[in-house]
């Protein structure tokens, strides 16, 4: 099964079995109507065999706040059109193949319940990838809709419509149908049927909004605020548009030379609508664009070279009242020539992958550093500035680890249990550590404690290993076990109560409490501080499912997240929820995702934009108020923590430099996840039998790709040190994280303020072209956590010491990077 099997769209159901249609009468059709309250997440093979015998519920794609009413409609994923042949008659396979001319492909149809042989009666219905939330939206496709098919039922074309079951479905695909395509198809044929008029678009979208979901350069969604009319503040690209929205003059002999697709159309090649589309977003913001644009199809038509269709010809109209970004000219063009360019017009007048050096990087040698370095830390060490937090901001390999070996009397925190076993052994003061989590035999104490741990409840998770071991002994477990859980007490109770310097992990250090007064964190704890994850809805319901009747307390939370509005950020409102005998009860015979439990303990959560049964959730950890705090990373970020923790934060920067080693930095390309998709061989060919860093998912396309280190995954590994490697990608993240994060650090903004574009940016001395966010706030979160992963995984060949040579193949510029090649 694939992925697009296994997506659910939310429906609302009458959950009453169906044999033929109903009487049309006003009790009847009423009584359906109450009835139709069951929102449910389905699959379109769920679907297929809810609306056939012997089910044939009652349904509408319309999710409401109350009964089916036009007032009460809050989105739709899921559109039905209904043909009953009663005056124009139409066939499946008309709707299908005029649905094919527009290159949109609906999943299901199915016969009503009246359908004859002689005469069909049927419903095509229409499985779109995110839901629409406006309702003017909705109508507007509605109205689109019902030009392409007169022949459907007028009655379908309305937000609280609701359809019978019937029979015999046929599923045609399970490939979602993009939003944003279906409405720019259907907006378009209808302004061909106005013979080219645009009021009946542009009047209905002033003032309201939708959203346009395509791919990033990181290989994620990315949201455009698609429309505000023709007044709307959001704009393309600034890297398209000079002042405020003139149109560009560019050197048409220069476009021609570097984008293939351009030559073509202009030579008379005839182009599919989507390259036509992509083609006309880039050249509607060029000064005599739309012009060109549409006396070269006119010309060719007359000469018989194409066949360009009006719908063809009202791209343009279209175009004029939507501010729509250019699209990414790789992402439409079929020529391999076109495969790394973005717009027409940066284009034209940027050098590709073009690093502008704008202020001087100055580096100190290796010596100087180690004796700054060296003083800095024994004077904070000194202080005891209980309440401080000091930032060392360090190159990597300048020996931070080897630093806090001989530090007496402290708590040093590393990222992971291996790394503080690692660093144990190369203690040369009297130490202790905490101990490493333990696996009994007993399955359900296993569960309970990683539940609890979840939450943020570790007192209770302790608690749990401590009754193990009690007279009473709780949990009736083994002798085995109970020596384990003994052994762990033991260890637990000598480093809370030791005096020595105990080393543990980030995460311990946060929750429990040790008897010094200076905590040092080796690597920074900002995962371990602010912790972003994921649930399913539906899991939620598994475990509504596998609790006793009428618990009120999970079906609350379960309408809270069905009726959260996808990709609004929303506060975690405090639920009365009894975990402790959820966990208890959970624990006994079922395996449930321990995030699951971990939503109670989040401060903000998202419905996923594309999926709407995924939501992702943010949990916060604060830092230790009576403790003299020291972070020693390469790839802490001032502006984050003192976003976080303001006047407590002090940074200590050791600077730049000079390496033993060198890095060379390739920029042509963006070598994101998305851009990799399409030019991998090509570099992995390049690449050879080198050492690559990359991707998880990428590993295995190269010939030497390391399994175990890769992006995400590149924090304190030392088995690459002095070895020549390559690393390839600019790891941008899920859009979701920069903007968690961003509410954590209590930053303000609107959705509008989420839109991403490729534009030229000035950072850490750099000018360059890059794809990030317009907001200047977000944009600052998600440029530091692309350049700590990049530092992370350069940082693995140790060149500040060692004669290596690492080979960066990303646009994102490194101040470690000796040589830019673009």
């Amino acid at each position: 099964m694939n992925e697009h099997e296994e997506k659910r769209y939310y429906i609302t159901i009458d959950p009453t079995p169906q044999t033929t249609k109903p009487p049309k009468t006003r009790k009847v059709v009423g009584k359906i109507s109450n009835n139709l309250n069951v929102v449910t997440g389905c699959t379109i093979n769920e679907v297929a065999t809810l609306v056939n015998q012997p089910y044939s519920y009652t349904w509408s794609g319309g999710i409401f706040n109350g009964n089916p009413a036009n007032g009460n409609w809050q989105k739709q994923s899921v559109i039905g059109l209904d043909f009953d042949n009663k005056k124009l008659k139409v066939t499946p396979d008309i709707v299908i193949k005029r649905f094919d001319e527009i290159s949109i492909t609906p999943q299901l149809w199915y016969r009503t319940f009246s359908s004859t042989d002689d005469l069909i009666k049927f419903r095509v219905l229409l499985f779109l990838n995110t839901q629409i939330e406006d309702h003017q939206i909705q109508n507007l496709l509605f109205t689109g809709l019902q030009t392409m098919f007169p022949e459907a039922d007028p009655q379908c074309f309305s937000l609280a419509r609701f359809f019978y079951g019937g029979k015999t479905p046929e599923i045609i695909t399970y490939q979602p149908i993009d939003a944003i395509k279906l409405f720019e198809h259907v907006s378009i044929n209808k302004i061909s049927q106005d013979k080219g008029r645009t009021r009946s678009i542009s009047a209905p979208l002033q003032g309201c909004s939708f959203f346009i979901d395509q791919l990033e350069e990181n290989g994620e969604k990315r949201t455009f605020l698609y429309n505000k009319y023709r007044s709307s503040s959001f704009s393309p690209s600034s890297s398209t548009l000079d002042g405020k929205g003139e149109k560009i003059k560019i050197d048409w002999k220069v476009a021609r030379s570097r984008v293939k697709i351009l030559d073509q159309f202009l030579k008379g090649e005839w182009l599919y609508h989507d390259q036509l589309f992509g083609l006309a977003t880039n050249l509607i913001n060029v000064k005599g664009g739309r012009k060109m644009m549409k006396e070269t199809m006119t010309k060719f038509n007359e000469q018989g070279l194409t066949h360009y269709t009006e719908n063809n010809f009202n791209i343009l109209p279209y175009l004029n009242i939507i501010n729509y970004p250019p699209q990414p000219i790789h992402a439409f063009s079929t020529y391999p020539e076109d495969d790394n360019v973005y717009d027409l017009i940066s284009e034209v007048r940027d050098q590709r992958g073009k690093i502008e050096i704008i202020e001087k990087v100055n580096k100190i040698q290796l010596e100087e550093a180690e004796t700054k370095l060296n003083e800095e830390f024994e004077k904070v060490i000194k202080s005891g500035n209980t309440g401080k937090i000091h930032l060392f901001k360090l190159p990597t390999a300048i020996g931070k680890t080897k630093l806090i070996t001989s530090v007496t009397g402290c708590t040093i925190a590393l990222p992971t249990n291996a790394l503080k076993n690692e660093v144990k052994d190369r203690m040369t003061v009297d130490c202790n550590t905490s101990p490493d989590p333990v696996i009994f035999a007993d399955d359900r104490i296993n569960r309970m404690i990683q539940y609890y741990y979840s939450i943020g409840n570790f007192k209770k998770a302790v608690r749990i290993i401590y009754d193990m071991v009690s007279k009473n002994n709780h949990y009736n477990v083994s002798e085995e076990d109970k020596m384990m859980a003994q052994s762990f007490i033991d260890q637990v109770q000598l480093s809370q109560s030791s005096f020595d310097t105990v080393v543990t992990t980030h995460a311990r250090a946060l929750h429990t409490e040790f008897n010094h007064d200076t905590l040092i964190f080796d690597e920074d704890p900002l995962g371990s501080l602010i912790q972003i994850q994921q649930i399913r809805i539906s899991d939620l319901v598994r475990l509504e499912l596998t609790m006793q009747k009428d618990r009120k307390d999970i079906t609350n939370t379960v309408n809270l997240l069905r009726n959260a509005n996808q990709s609004e950020i929303t506060a975690t409102p405090l639920l009365d929820v009894k975990l402790d005998e959820m966990i208890e009860k959970v624990s006994d015979t079922y395996t449930m995702d321990s995030n699951l439990f971990g939503f109670f303990a989040s401060t903000y959560f998202v419905k996923d934009r594309l999926d709407p049964d995924l939501i992702h959730y943010v949990v916060k950890k604060e830092l230790p108020q009576d403790k003299n705090i020291i972070i020693l990373s390469a790839t802490v970020s001032p502006y984050i923590y003192k976003s976080l923790f303001g006047d407590r934060v002090e940074v200590f920067d050791v600077g730049d430099v000079v390496q033993k080693g060198q890095v060379i930095q390739y920029t042509k390309r963006s070598f994101s996840r998305n851009s990799l998709n399409r030019y991998v061989k090509q570099i992995s060919d390049e690449v050879g039998d080198k050492t690559v860093i990359t991707f998880k998912s990428f590993t295995h396309q190269f010939e030497n790709g390391v399994k175990d280190i890769y992006f995400g995954n590149c924090s304190g590994y030392d088995t690459l040190a002095g070895r020549d490697i390559t690393v390839v990608g600019t790891p941008h993240r899920n859009n979701v994280e920069y903007l968690m994060i961003a509410k954590m650090l209590g930053i303000e903004f609107k959705t509008s303020d989420t839109s991403v574009s490729r534009k030229q940016i000035d950072y850490n001395g750099f000018r360059f072209m890059f794809n990030c966010f317009d907001n200047e706030d977000l944009r600052e979160i998600q440029l530091a956590l692309i350049e700590s992963d990049l530092i992370q995984a350069v940082g693995r060949a140790r060149t500040l010491r060692t004669p290596a040579t690492v080979e960066l193949y990303s646009n994102f510029p490194l101040r470690i990077s000796d040589r830019f090649i673009y």
